[in-house]
């Protein structure tokens, strides 16, 4: 049996999960110790000692991964296959019965706010139609960081109250200080408002969630008294650049079967993935207080990706974590361009490296130390994967400058002739290749079995997707090895906002941005082409994407090649065929509130000469927080620039501090709207 559900009851059996694990990591290991055999007889004999070591640690860290990744996609297939008793197939949410008050937090950072609370009104309108508004509060929490950013944010909450269903409450602050970042955000509710709270279902700033899967959520926590997080798969929609389409088609199509082998192993150990997913209030208060790490960034400082330490502490605790595979209705936005990609790999990298410095903690249950070494590993593979190639690379050339000796100083009747098995080494790559690509077919046969499904169609773009993915991997690995190094040479970078739009990427960026790629494929291939032309035609696959990565990257950014693809019917997905109706909403809620903003006016400005808006935000002051203390001179010289353009019409240009000093002083603000209403 899988795991049993005695009404909407969570369970899984001890016996079951271990024979699962052991099925698991123990073909895992037995794959990577034949290939690793194999791999030992075909290396060249004559190579010294701590060279062949070296050749085979990283051919056995590189191999375990790949390993790893196809048993639990194996698996997870077959999960999905044979229908999984698992399953969440109960009453509708509109049938279901709430006890419990559940908020609902988005936080975010310097985002555009229409974008936001146009999804936050999207969902507060769905709960509402399925009668369910009083057991759900929405919260807006901002760390922005941008003045005019923050008065757009009020003006925005403030129109979304007047047209929100009267049931659902809509709350709004922002913190002055960013302290630890979102975690620092999640905490801060907490410490005010946790306590009026059952249970928070967290979200990113692009999250969007259908009211059956919340209203779910929220029951599955309510039966489930032992639950601590339950986690719902997230799916990318939205973008229309060639690259994002890519993702969104990868994450459709291979994503159950990821994540299903992922549920087949954890069990009620499961990951958090930082947003989409409902915790229970009082278990992360009493677990999930995050220390500061000790020592300098980039390892030292605030837990950049809180969400691994979270669930791990959650779990410690006793409490359960699932990741519910047949959770749908949940939605996110993948990033447009290779370079936002990377851009957010990097913040990421940094974050899962730090888990170094948690990953021995005590009492942590030993799967969350396995979500802790998949995550490092994640990014470790690549500088692994890119040593193991210039290794390889270092033996293929040594073998031209230094000659090996058949004839050795000492006597003999026969030479020593070096053993190097080419087939052997043919084999195994073409075993490693078809590993990895092997369970992306396997998510094929796993999508087309939806009717809306066009199968030739879908089969191309599987094609399709493995090309790109064949030229976009070397850049990214080369991208994470060197995230690794400068991490490990003490290179912090900030947590900065996502951008999320289909801005493509113009060729000047990417030649700033790749023309490392570029010139180390243009030394590889001129390398291996000179001195050693067998190994160049196994190294052309990456070449071909290091020294095309700049027409590459502009060439995957752009939305006019996404949007010829879809119409072709390439990388389509059946939400885009048949949106679900909280992505309709949204798409309506956006225009509702782009319509409702009728100034060009922003920031200060606006305040100055909106009456509504000026009182709002001065009653929002104290919800927000102490203020922040500036310096007198900056204070004073935002008083002169403010006088100058109310008296003798300057132009009102301030720099965000002098901003922010205004926006914090009442006494200003009231009076420089009154000067401005008497001055007409």
């Amino acid at each position: 049996g899988n795991v049993e559900m005695q009404g909407t009851k969570l369970e899984v059996k001890s016996g079951l999960i271990n024979r699962r694990r052991f099925c698991v990591f123990g073909l895992a290991i037995l794959s990577t110790v034949l290939a690793t055999l194999k791999w030992t007889d075909a290396i060249p004999s004559d190579l010294n000692p701590y060279t062949r070591y070296l050749v085979i640690f990283l051919f056995i860290l590189t191999f375990a991964w790949i390993a790893l990744f196809f048993w639990s996609s194996i698996f997870g297939f077959f999960l999905l296959r044979r229908g999984s008793k698992f399953s969440l197939k109960y009453q509708k949410a509109i049938d279901i019965q709430l006890t419990s008050k559940t908020a609902i937090l988005m936080p975010v950072y310097n985002e555009a706010p229409a974008h936001v609370f146009a999804n936050i009104l999207a969902m507060a309108e769905d709960i509402s139609s399925n009668g369910k508004g009083s057991s759900f509060d929405f919260f807006i929490l901002s760390d922005s960081t941008n003045p005019k950013v923050w008065v757009e944010e009020e003006r925005v909450w403030f129109e979304t109250k007047k047209i929100i269903p009267p049931k659902c409450n809509l709350f709004y602050r922002r913190r002055p200080r960013n302290v630890a970042r979102k975690s620092g955000n999640i905490e801060d509710f907490c410490n005010k408002w946790g306590i009026n709270y059952d249970f928070m279902i967290v979200l990113d700033a692009d999250s969007l969630v259908a009211a059956d899967t919340i209203i779910k959520m929220a029951s599955l926590m309510e039966f489930n008294t032992d639950a601590g997080i339950i986690q719902a798969p997230p799916m990318s929609i939205n973008r229309n650049t060639l690259f994002a389409r890519v993702q969104q088609f990868a994450g459709k199509v291979y994503g159950p079967i990821v994540s299903a082998g992922l549920t087949y192993w954890q069990g009620d150990a499961s990951n958090y993935w930082g947003h989409n997913a409902i915790i229970r209030v009082q278990a992360f208060i009493d677990c999930c207080g995050l220390p500061v790490l000790k020592g300098r960034k980039p390892f030292g400082g605030y837990i950049l990706s809180h969400d691994f330490v979270e669930a791990a502490l959650i779990r410690r605790a006793g409490w359960k974590t699932w990741l519910l595979t047949d959770l749908g209705g949940s939605y996110e936005e993948t990033p447009a361009t290779l370079i936002d990609f990377a851009a957010r790999d990097r913040r990421w990298c940094q974050g899962n490296m730090q888990h170094l410095k948690v990953l021995f903690a005590r009492g942590l249950h030993p799967i969350s130390r396995l979500h802790f070494v998949i995550g490092i590993m994640s990014y470790l593979s690549s500088l692994l994967w890119f040593s193991f190639l210039v290794v390889g690379i270092m033996i293929a050339l040594r073998e031209v400058f230094f000659p090996p000796t058949y004839f050795p100083d000492v006597k003999t009747l026969f030479p020593e002739w070096p053993v190097f098995d080419v087939i052997g080494t043919i084999v195994l790559f073409i075993f490693s290749m078809s590993m990895l690509i092997f369970p992306k077919f396997l998510g094929w046969l796993n999508y087309i079995r939806q009717e809306e499904v066009k199968k030739f169609a879908s089969f191309l773009s599987v094609i399709f997707e493995i090309f790109i993915s064949v030229l976009v991997a070397p850049i990214m690995m080369v991208f994470q090895s060197k995230f690794i190094v400068d991490i490990f040479l003490g290179k912090s970078i900030s947590w900065s906002t996502q951008s999320r739009d289909d801005t493509g990427t113009s060729l000047e960026e990417a030649l700033r941005r790749h023309w490392f790629h570029t010139l180390l494929g243009l030394l590889s291939t001129f390398v291996l082409l000179v001195y050693t032309d067998t190994l160049f035609w196994w190294m052309l696959p990456v070449n071909i994407g290091l020294v095309f990565s700049i027409p590459i990257s502009v060439f995957v950014s752009k939305s006019s090649l996404g949007l010829w693809a879809k119409r072709k019917q390439l990388l389509v997905i059946p939400e885009e065929i048949n949106p679900p109706n909280i992505v309709v909403e949204a798409d309506r809620s956006l225009k509702k509130l782009q319509k409702e903003s009728t100034t060009r006016l922003q920031g200060l400005d606006l305040l100055l000469h909106d009456d509504l808006l000026n009182a709002v935000h001065i009653l929002m002051l104290p919800a927000n927080g102490p203020a922040p203390i500036f310096d007198p001179d900056v204070f004073k010289t935002a008083n002169l620039k403010l006088n100058a353009y109310i008296n003798a019409d300057e132009v009102l240009n301030l720099t965000d501090d002098e901003e922010f000093s205004l926006l914090y002083d009442v006494p200003t603000l009231i009076r420089a709207n009154i000067a401005l209403k008497l001055k007409g």
